[in-house]
């Protein structure tokens, strides 16, 4: 792929399953004022999805078809540059999920990868992912986990951190994608430490404060109680708290959970270090479902993801909101600007 000469980053947005509301958002916030001239845009999507999708509402955004990967981007306002892997789906109906729909979903997220791969590291590039079903997808590529593993695999990364950005709150899961019952058995002084000097050395992309106040989640209720109901914050927390700060200033724990994201709505917290997914995600979600974004660390480039799913349940209905989306976007570009 070659770009003509442009002072604005390239920003790659794979379609997600093309059955969900993916499309619909990602053209949204295409025409959007908030979106529409930060970057390059190249949707690496089924063509005819990406097109009606782009028709469902007034005043959608115009799109160019690349013929091949190999053509040249030249910047224009208002119009969206389409790569289509192919080969073109043969049905794709909104809310009717299929497995050609899934397959072709990881297709756009393969050839996504590529296709950033295939530019100079020097030229300001993002990732933004539309969701996809994990479950669906498992079904044609098996051992599918999520966009984040698989990306840490594409780029053989050995640590990548999910990071949820929010107005409200920011938060960072230690551990994500895994049973509750296997969490306690799968944390360690180096993962949370490691996890810790990621977030650290990221600050400013989080949240845009390179100073940013970091607080450590305990994983039992009270901390433990000084070791009654749980050692981990002895044994596990606390030492990789220590550790991270021998490198690291501004950075506390751990801290009771049911303080910690009270501390952080008061903004005495910039960023919440939770032990599991849901210890996280749940507080997040609560306060910043419509406009959150997960972003990845760890891949040597930016990405990010809207925090929502498929909603199979409203696709095709018009009535899919795009702001998380936006604000995926937004955010992607803010942080390869201070990248």
């Amino acid at each position: 792929m070659r770009i003509s000469p442009t002072n604005k980053p390239i920003v790659f947005i794979t379609m997600g399953d093309p059955s969900g509301i993916g499309p619909e958002v990602i053209m949204r916030s295409m025409a959007s004022p908030s979106v529409k001239g930060l970057a390059i845009f190249v949707i690496v999507g089924d063509a005819d999805v990406m097109e009606r999708a782009s028709r469902s509402f007034r005043r959608g955004p115009a799109v160019h078809r690349m013929k091949s990967a190999e053509e040249e981007i030249f910047p224009e306002e208002g119009v969206v540059n389409i790569v289509d892997p192919g080969p073109p789906l043969k049905e794709a109906r909104p809310g009717v999920p299929s497995d050609e729909g899934s397959a072709k979903a990881l297709e756009c997220l393969a050839a996504a990868v590529r296709l950033m791969r295939g530019l100079p590291d020097s030229m300001p590039k993002a990732l933004v992912t539309a969701p996809l079903s994990k479950e669906r997808a498992a079904r044609v590529h098996p051992g599918f986990i999520g966009h984040t593993e698989y990306l840490r695999d594409a780029y053989s990364s050995k640590l990548v951190t999910m990071v949820m950005v929010g107005k409200n709150l920011c938060v960072v899961p230690v551990t994500r994608h895994i049973p509750l019952r296997d969490v306690a058995s799968s944390l360690s002084v180096d993962l949370i430490a490691e996890t810790l000097r990621q977030v650290s050395d990221n600050r400013a992309l989080i949240c845009g404060k390179k100073d940013a106040r970091i607080g450590v989640c305990a994983l039992n209720p009270h901390c433990g109680e000084g070791g009654k109901i749980g050692r981990e914050e002895i044994d596990i927390i606390a030492p990789a708290v220590r550790k991270a700060k021998k490198h690291y200033d501004n950075i506390e724990g751990p801290v009771s959970s049911d303080v910690v994201f009270y501390r952080a709505m008061k903004k005495e917290i910039d960023i919440v270090v939770s032990m599991y997914h849901d210890q996280g995600l749940a507080p997040f979600k609560m306060v910043d479902f419509d406009t959150g974004v997960n972003m990845t660390l760890g891949l040597g480039h930016v990405r990010t993801s809207p925090d929502h799913g498929t909603a199979f349940d409203i696709a095709g209905k018009g009535i899919a909101r795009s702001a998380s989306m936006e604000h995926a976007i937004r955010v992607a570009v803010r942080a390869v600007r201070s990248s």
